[in-house]
This record gives C-alpha cells, sequence and structure tokens, in this order.
C-alpha cells in the first residue's frame, strides 16, 4: 500500500532514528521502505544494510557505486517503490506520530480526488532544540495547482503522494537542484487535490549548509526564479501567466538584495527580467520600481566613478 523512500548521503548519524520512526508507524495495511543512498562516503549503507537484516522483505537498500546527485537519487528512489502510495522522508528528518501514515492513507483513500496530503511540522536543531513549533503558516484544508504555483507550502517530509506521478517529471528536473519537491506537487495539483492535515507529525532537522533554506533569500530566489522559467512548460495556457508573474516578482527580490550588495549590474539584470517575465499589464508599480530603482543605482554609481560588480 504504502512504500516509504528514504534518501540519504553521509547520513550514519541519522539513519537509524528516520528508520526507527517508519517502523514505529500503526497501521492496518503493508508499508515498505526504500532507501536510496547516493554513495555516502561514511556508514550510512551499514546502517541500512543493518536495518535490512532485522526487518527482511520490507527494506530495500540501494547503495550506489557512484554518486547521482541529489535529484537522480530522489527519481530513482521513487522508481524502486512498489505501492500505491510514495511517503517521502530524508534520512535526517524523522516522524514523531505513529499515525501519521494512517491518517493520510484514510484520507486519500476516502477521496480518490486528493493526489498529494501533507501536515504539519516542527523545526528542531540537530541537539533536538525546538526553533519552530508548527511550520508552515498555511492554513489547513483542501488546495488547488494556483496555490502551489504561488508558494511551495507543503514540507516534503510530511507527504504522501500516488506513486507515477514523479514519471510526469520533465528532463529539466534533472537539473533543478536542490528543489526537489515543487515541481512534484505542481504536477499531482495539475490533476487532483492537495489536501493539508492539522496535525504535527514530523521533525524537520535544520542542519547548517545541508538545504536550501539554509543559504539565505538570494539563494532561494535565484532558485525559485529558475524553477519558475522552467515550470512553465508543463502548464495550460491559462496557468501561463500566473506563472510568469510570480516569476517576475521573483526577480524583483533578486534585483533588490543584489542592490543592497552593490551588484549593480546584476541587479540590472534582474530586474530587467522581472519587467519582461509578466504580462504587459502584471505587477505594473511593482516591477516599474525595481526596474528604475535598479538603473538609478547603477548610474549614481557609475557618476562616483566606480564600476558595479560584474
Amino acid at each position: 500500500m504504502v512504500s516509504v523512500a528514504i534518501t540519504a548521503y553521509n547520513s550514519a548519524a541519522w539513519l537509524a532514528r528516520a528508520l526507527d520512526s517508519v517502523i514505529a508507524q500503526q497501521t492496518d495495511f503493508p508499508v515498505d521502505i526504500v532507501v536510496g543512498d547516493d554513495c555516502s562516503q561514511d556508514s550510512t549503507v551499514a546502517v541500512a544494510q543493518d536495518y535490512q537484516r532485522r526487518f527482511p522483505g520490507i527494506i530495500t537498500v540501494l547503495a550506489r557505486p557512484a554518486n547521482i546527485g541529489i535529484q537522480r537519487n530522489y527519481y530513482d528512489t521513487f522508481e524502486n517503490c512498489r505501492g500505491k502510495y510514495i511517503a517521502w522522508l530524508d534520512a535526517d528528518d524523522l516522524w514523531t506520530d505513529p499515525q501519521k501514515l494512517a491518517i493520510q492513507i484514510a484520507a486519500m483513500e476516502a477521496d480518490p480526488s486528493i493526489n498529494l496530503s501533507g501536515h504539519y511540522i516542527r523545526v528542531v536543531t540537530p541537539e533536538g532544540q525546538v526553533k519552530q513549533q508548527r511550520s508552515p503558516s498555511t492554513p489547513p484544508g483542501i488546495y488547488g495547482v494556483e496555490d502551489i504555483l504561488r508558494t511551495c507550502f507543503l514540507p516534503s517530509l510530511s507527504a504522501v503522494f500516488r506513486n507515477g506521478i514523479h514519471r510526469q517529471l520533465p528532463a529539466w528536473y534533472f537539473d533543478l537542484a536542490p528543489v526537489t519537491e515543487w515541481p512534484i506537487w505542481v504536477l499531482a495539483a495539475l490533476s487532483g487535490k492537495l489536501l493539508m492535515i492539522d496535525r504535527v507529525m514530523a521533525d524537520y532537522t535544520h542542519t547548517p549548509g545541508s538545504a536550501a533554506a539554509s543559504r539565505g533569500q538570494l539563494f532561494r530566489d535565484r532558485m525559485e526564479a529558475r524553477f519558475f522559467e522552467c515550470i512553465e512548460t508543463v502548464l495550460p495556457p491559462p496557468l501561463r501567466r500566473l506563472a510568469r508573474a510570480e516569476k517576475g516578482r521573483r526577480y524583483q527580490q533578486l534585483a533588490y538584495f543584489l542592490r543592497q550588495q552593490g551588484d549593480f549590474a546584476a541587479s540590472r539584470q534582474a530586474a530587467i527580467k522581472s519587467f519582461l517575465s509578466p504580462a504587459p499589464l502584471d505587477n505594473v508599480a511593482s516591477k516599474s520600481k525595481a526596474l528604475a530603482a535598479a538603473l538609478l543605482r547603477e548610474a549614481q554609481w557609475r557618476i562616483r566613478g566606480r564600476s558595479p560588480a560584474s
């Protein structure tokens, strides 16, 4: 019924905890686990294989002889999942509610139009200190494709989705790291509904430098702008205008942060993209302001005899 996809890289310190949280799930349907290791240099594979011996027939270990990258590791791990549903869990995170899978599968079985379900999470440090009791701030309920296009609000470690959705991913997905889940959520929403369950059922371990969330707003804006450059190719025409407007907003934010850093040439380039990305009448005031500010600051910098960063 459910395959749990656990991706790992140098995760020996965390993997046992993640596996234990899956094994602790209380269900009346079968659950199997696929551990996809991306050529770890520590004892991650040994930990996974020890659990495989202890739980024969339940755990599959994909021990790769060479590193294939985060996107391909996710995709190949999903491809080895045989359940009707795939539950997503990274090796450094864990589920905290033994009813998690039972709750999500009951909801999705009751309503076949739900392609993806998720829930709230806690954000914790590697030492277990709680940094955020409940995330995200999005209200619970049913959501659609326009909602998930605007922001990727559904945490990956909370997600259960119908097996096969990932096979709709275009080739550009493999070059979009570290934006891993957002394209899958959009594809799920194109043919069904998204459900946000009002319950905290997992812990996300905020490890410095391990994810896009750890690298600052400028990095996130760049990644999201790249996402919107690509996602338009899978959208029907009525949704492309929304995607372009959101892309324009990301480039506006990029232009601002680059200007703050003194990189006026790059700020101008981002501001031009923010102006050209949306439809002519979308984001008019904000995109015009962003472009004017970028051009003015660069002109001031040049007049003072300084060359903007290139």
